[in-house]
């Protein structure tokens, strides 16, 4: 079946988002860091961005790699 322009973007981008909250996901866990912990260090509700369900701002994202210590590229080498 061949999508319209339109439904392969939509696609793609939930898988993108997917991919996204599993990468942080796999670095909160790596470096052993609660939710909990996490969102009172940072006042960020990492539990939302995990879902996968929610856009994340690019700042937002800057301040996760900043906290964990990865670089954005870094961040996304391992998704790609």
């Amino acid at each position: 079946m061949l999508l319209t322009d339109f439904e392969y973007l939509n696609t793609s981008e939930i898988a993108f988002k997917k991919k996204v909250a599993l990468q942080i996901k796999r670095l909160r866990r790596q470096n052993q860091v609660s939710q909990e912990k996490f969102y009172s260090e940072t006042n960020i509700n990492i539990a939302r961005l995990e879902s996968g369900k929610v856009d994340i701002r690019l700042d937002t994202l800057r301040k996760i790699c900043y906290y964990f210590d990865v670089s954005l590229s870094g961040f996304f080498q391992g998704i790609y």
